[in-house]
């Protein structure tokens, strides 16, 4: 882009888009989104604010902001000159797709917490990584909200992997790699009571509020492990026929020997469903691609930090490590790759579908 004006345009909506989603983020947090989506009529600040138990100005200010870029509306007449109080409204036509927009920016939320430590990482000087925020309620809170919206459309991707429904309705042994708090394979045993499932993770927490949720479901088809993927027990080698990880290979710090570790832990002929966000691999297939730049400022915040964090010479991926790159990393890990399908729901999302060789 060589037209000064154009350019400068472009550089201006990012400053904007940048501070109203930081004011989307907090709408979705203090469910300022949900009650927008609920109303029976338009709503005033005050009359949210003391719905929900917050400060009318703060509320009026990010409704402010999402009514000026126009995903909120203002009711006729209000607002105005006259004094009329501003009311706020969504027309139940747009709902949906705000509350599937709203899920996306608990990610912005979660970058925003991270900046300061993150600027002091890129110093050459700096340190490597972010201290993880596991022992923090909000950092898998962030990652459950953003799951639970998309969890029918992964399922559904999963399970277009050929053989896989009838045989965890016929009963096999599944495993989990980095399950965080349950709750996509949860859904897989409440779905298929015939199959039993393991779900493992390394940090304990999550693992725990994993254990929590199968007890209130009354799920008996399930058991827990903490699990270092690099370093696979001889109890678990061999012993799943599907194994799954769902937005985890990325963030490891070496790639290649978490996929080893899979393999390992795979039955002959065990087929593997490694669900990521795969673009392209390749900056230039990237360019002009929104979801790819959101994805790439997402890496830089969270996922490269999350990375360094476990090793000290990291791989470091990020999000954006692309199709081809899974791809090569699992066929040199020794399974073959049968096929890629992706989400009509959500595009960057895809499932790559493996076997280890009989």
């Amino acid at each position: 882009m060589e037209d000064y004006a154009s350019y400068e345009r472009l550089a201006n909506d990012v400053y904007v888009y940048g501070s109203v989603s930081l004011a989307m983020a907090m709408a979705t947090e203090t469910k300022m989104v949900d009650c927008l989506c609920t109303a029976q009529s338009p709503l005033s600040s005050a009359e949210m604010a003391g719905q929900l138990k917050l400060k009318e100005r703060y509320v009026g200010e990010v409704l402010n902001s999402l009514t000026a870029i126009g995903l909120v509306q203002l009711e006729a007449g209000t607002g105005g000159k006259d004094g009329k109080e501003a009311r706020f409204w969504v027309p139940p036509s747009c709902r949906k797709a705000l509350k599937k927009a709203a899920v996306n920016f608990v990610m912005v939320s979660s970058s925003a917490k991270q900046y300061a430590d993150v600027r002091k990482c890129i110093d050459l000087d700096g340190p490597n990584y972010v201290e993880c925020r596991y022992d923090s309620d909000d950092c898998f809170d962030e990652l459950d909200e953003w799951g639970i919206a998309y969890l029918d459309c992964i399922t559904e991707g999963i399970l277009e992997t050929p053989g896989l429904k009838e045989r965890l309705e016929k009963g096999i042994k599944a495993l989990e790699v980095g399950c965080g708090t349950g709750r996509l394979f949860l859904h897989f045993a409440a779905l298929f009571p015939n199959s039993h499932f393991t779900l493992t993770e390394l940090e304990p927490k999550p693992l725990e509020e994993a254990r929590r949720r199968a007890e209130e479901e009354g799920l008996t088809n399930v058991t827990f492990q903490k699990l270092d993927v690099m370093q696979v027990p001889d109890e678990l080698k061999e012993s799943a026929d599907w194994l799954l990880t769902c937005y985890v290979i990325h963030d490891l710090s070496n790639p290649l020997e978490a996929l080893r570790g899979i393999r390992k832990a795979l039955k002959r002929g065990g087929q593997y469903s490694l669900v990521d966000m795969f673009l392209s691999t390749y900056l230039a297939d990237n360019v002009n691609d929104k979801a790819a730049a959101a994805l790439y400022g997402m890496g830089a915040f969270n996922c490269i930090p999350n990375s360094e964090q476990q090793s000290g010479s990291a791989e470091a991926l990020g999000p954006c490590w692309g199709a081809e790159k899974a791809m090569e990393l699992v066929e040199a890990a020794g399974m073959k790759v049968l096929g890629l399908t992706r989400s009509e729901a959500m595009n960057t999302t895809a499932v790559c579908m493996c076997q280890k060789p009989s």
